[in-house]
């Protein structure tokens, strides 16, 4: 397919852009080279579309330009009265938008053409990434070197430094979407929907394509059993916070399909008034076992034919079918949140209730297995449990003889460190990897998260005083104010309009000094970045856009207060270990 890669830039007062009165400074485009477009805006959009349109691109990748290269680019044309008629049939773009998961993702659509918005897949298929701009998914894909500048921050850069940074800002685009998009387009194969269109769906909607067109075949209409409200989920379970060395990491690999499959749950199979009934971890259903329900049905498919594709890795690696694999993975897991979505066609509670307590059945035996086989469990966390002791060959073995799963070692830790229920640290193979913990959210400053990071690492490495000098020195820069003011922000989402809010929050009262003050418009989902300065009254009060603050303004004693709590419970475990002296 031709694709183009595109980015544009604007010189803001604010750090916000305003498409009706801020200007188009710089715009790079890559289809077979990259064409940095710096002269005045007019002839930055006229020469643009002139280039757009002799290269006729079949499908157009960026990273928010739904929310900020067309808008600017319309707005800036239509104040030349340049038509923006990029469609393949002539036609204007259009711009449309949804609610979309706290969000309200907007979408810009150029007729016969595939507009493939980057942040779209960040935002549904990386949850963790604490605000998923495109310097953090770049780094989750081990994308290295791209250091993105914050909007704020293009005002004081140089024409040189800004056309080198475009230049990377779109080569790093062509590098993630080479990294993603083969695996959504098998997502859009799998649910056949076009893939313009599946990067701006939940992973529930693409679900429910795929069983309606399933349900239809049989005649089996829309449904919805069970109550909607919450129910019991998996099981958790923490032995005591502390450092363990030479973990046992067990995964069980798709272990909701497994379950599926084995007892035949499906939204038409379950509390249909017959069957046979099942009382486990405190909940009773009926299930029909005489029929193959459409969902095992989906979920055997997909498991089978990833099973194919992997024994076909294994003599060769190719990367689309590695990522059709993956995507086959990840649609079968789906399935059991899809029964108890609210928003499904066919809605059944007490499916996926029954599902969830067949779960937790099934791992509280495998602990009792492994600690009859002289394992000690430390950690149950849904579908993985983890233990020291034992020999994991026999203990794994034993379970996939034993149980409908299939049990699989997802790393020997060297050391790990565990604060509470979901937030642990792992020492494998040389790297930390991190679930829960602070410098891994965006509600933290980058300072902070920094600092953290570096004193795990160096403590999981056994590296104590080291970790206790970047202690020293970190907080010594905080109360010096030795860090850029970026650095210091807390990042908080906009859930409603900030008029809307009956209690205020740092992000409603950021928000509405953006609005009044600067005219910025804000939206619900939006990510406010904001700095505490000095004054009177409780922090929220204090809450400003991080844009409109200098070092001088801010109230350190706030973010010491942060970082010595935050430090404090990272070393406390190290403290109590019970199988080493650490201090």
């Amino acid at each position: 397919m031709k694709t183009l890669y595109l980015k544009t830039i604007a010189k803001t007062e604010s750090g916000y852009i305003n498409p009706k009165k801020d200007k188009i400074y710089m715009l790079a485009l890559k289809s077979d080279d990259i064409k940095i477009l710096k002269r005045d805006e007019e002839e930055i959009i006229e020469e643009f579309v002139k280039i757009f349109k002799k290269y006729e691109p079949d499908r157009i990748v960026g990273f928010k330009q739904d929310t900020e290269d067309f808008p600017l680019l319309y707005e800036r044309a239509k104040s030349y009265g340049i038509n923006l008629n990029l469609g393949k049939d002539e036609s204007p773009v259009d711009f449309s938008g949804k609610y979309f998961r706290g969000i309200i993702l907007k979408e810009t659509k150029i007729n016969g053409r595939e507009n493939i918005d980057l942040f779209a897949i960040a935002w549904r298929d990386f949850p963790r990434l604490p605000t998923k701009e495109i310097d953090e998914l770049a780094d989750a894909l081990e994308i290295k070197g791209f250091k993105r500048i914050p909007q704020f921050r293009i005002k004081e850069k140089s024409d040189e430094e800004l056309e080198y940074y475009l230049r990377d800002y779109v080569r790093t685009i062509e590098e993630i979407s080479n990294a993603i998009l083969p695996f959504e387009e098998s997502i859009s194969s799998i649910c056949d929907v076009p893939i313009d269109r599946q990067i701006r769906m939940t992973v529930g909607e693409l679900i429910d394509v795929i069983v309606k067109r399933e349900m239809k075949k049989r005649g089996i209409k829309e449904m919805r059993i069970g109550k909607a409200g919450r129910y019991e989920g998996g099981y958790v379970w923490l032995k005591e916070p502390s450092v363990y060395e030479n973990i046992t990491y067990l995964d069980f690999q798709s272990m909701y399909p497994n379950i599926i499959k084995a007892w035949n749950i499906s939204p038409e199979t379950v509390d249909m008034d017959e069957g046979e009934e099942i009382e486990i971890e405190g909940v009773r259903h009926r299930i029909k076992k005489e029929v193959r329900g459409v969902i095992p049905e989906l979920v055997d498919d997909f498991l089978s034919r990833r099973l194919e594709l992997k024994k076909k890795l294994k003599e060769k690696y190719d990367k689309r079918m590695d990522a059709e694999q993956r995507a086959l993975k990840v649609m079968a897991n789906a399935m059991y949140g899809y029964m108890g979505w609210n928003g499904a066609s066919y809605y059944n509670r007490n499916a996926a209730e029954l599902i969830a307590a067949l779960a937790r059945y099934y791992i509280k035996n495998v602990r009792k297995i492994i600690e009859e086989m002289g394992g000690t469990v430390i950690y149950v966390d849904t579908d993985g449990i983890q233990f020291i002791g034992g020999n994991w060959e026999k203990i794994m073995n034993k379970i996939n003889d034993e149980y409908p799963l299939n049990i699989e070692l997802e790393r020997i830790a060297q050391r790990g460190v565990y604060w509470s229920k979901k937030k642990y640290a792992h020492l494998y193979d040389g790297k930390v990897t991190a679930v829960g913990v602070e410098y891994i959210r965006r509600d933290y400053p980058q300072i902070i998260k920094d600092a953290q990071k570096q004193i795990v690492e160096h403590l999981l490495k056994g590296n104590v005083e080291r970790a206790r000098e970047l202690r020293r020195r970190y907080r010594s820069m905080i109360k010096e104010g030795k860090f850029e003011i970026e650095d210091i922000a807390v990042v908080e989402q906009l859930t409603k309009k900030p008029e809307e809010y009956e209690k205020a929050t740092k992000a409603s009262v950021a928000a509405k000094i953006l609005m009044e003050n600067y005219g910025v418009e804000v939206h619900r989902g939006m990510y406010i970045y904001i700095a505490i300065v000095k004054g009177s009254g409780g922090p929220t009060y204090r809450a400003r856009p991080i844009e409109m603050v200098k070092i001088e303004d801010l109230d350190l004693s706030y973010y010491l207060s942060m970082y010595d709590e935050t430090i404090n419970r990272t070393f406390e475990p190290f403290k109590v270990s019970p199988t080493r002296k650490w201090f």
